[in-house]
């Protein structure tokens, strides 16, 4: 069975674990208009052409497909859209604020998950996660430390030690995740040690940080990540993204993108006059 074929351990029908395949290849970008014949994706799937056409009939209820005789499948850039959205990484808001950062790489591979990665992503005590943990600098200045744990149940062979750009990138076109809901949280703290020294700042100085839970276009938890940022102020945009009808109902609904700043003050330690 090919790699790309479903899991032994999925004891669904194979055209619908086919079709979650397709599906989470047109949400990320895999394929530009027009997908791949039928005959190929029987191919690479090493199963029946009908059972091909199975998978493409749910995509095409869904509207994520629309079929012209003659031509082909083409994407429905429209259904996907009303669907699905992708949710901008924390750094890529950075560059949304005009910033250009440079990232080198301060830790990349597995570690213990920590307890709310274990939480999320619903681990044992023992349980490992991807860690990879890069310096952004900005005009030869650091800007942020962001810190992202990945859940290796869903990243098989990841490796990102050498990666220079967008994590979310990569998670789109090597893995066909993206991350399509999404908790945030954004406090001021004061900076330890570690991200005093990284950040060029005095310990204990006022800087701003985010916490994001991501889940991506299945609903599977895929990364918490963490990004601490130099107490400037920033215009924040957020959107809170539903899942389709079928999820279940503890989904939070769907909400308009909307837009507040956050400035930063007088910020004193915990238990500081």
């Amino acid at each position: 069975m090919r790699a790309d074929a479903p899991v032994a351990k999925d004891h669904r029908p194979v055209y619908i674990q086919i079709a979650e395949t397709l599906r989470a290849r047109i949400v990320s970008g895999y394929y530009d208009d027009k997908i791949d014949g039928e005959l190929k994706l029987a191919a690479q799937w090493q199963v029946s052409r009908r059972t091909i056409q199975q998978a493409l009939e749910i995509l095409v209820r869904e509207g994520l497909l629309v079929r012209q005789h003659g031509m082909g499948t083409f994407i429905n850039r429209k259904g996907v859209e009303k669907r699905y959205h992708a949710i901008a990484s924390i750094t890529e808001s950075l560059v949304g604020q005009g910033l250009k950062p440079d990232y080198s790489v301060l830790e990349s591979g597995p570690v213990a998950a920590g307890e709310q990665e274990r939480r999320f992503f619903g681990l044992a005590g023992d349980a490992m996660v991807y860690r990879h943990k890069r310096l952004a600098v900005t005009g030869g200045k650091p800007l942020a430390v962001v810190s992202t744990s990945l859940n290796l149940g869903l990243l098989e062979g990841v490796e990102l030690s050498a990666l220079s750009g967008s994590l979310y990138r990569v998670l789109r076109e090597r893995f066909g995740r993206t991350v399509v809901f999404a908790d945030d949280k954004y406090m001021p703290v004061a900076a330890d040690a570690e991200i005093a020294s990284l950040l060029k700042l005095e310990e204990g100085a006022p800087v701003f940080l985010a916490v994001r839970e991501g889940r991506d276009q299945t609903g599977a938890p895929l990364e918490v990540s963490r990004i601490v940022m130099l107490p400037v102020p920033l215009d924040i945009s957020i959107r809170n993204v539903g899942f389709p009808a079928a999820e279940p109902d503890n989904r939070s609904p769907a909400a308009k993108e909307w837009t507040y700043t956050v400035g930063f003050g007088d910020f004193r330690r915990d238990g500081e006059d």
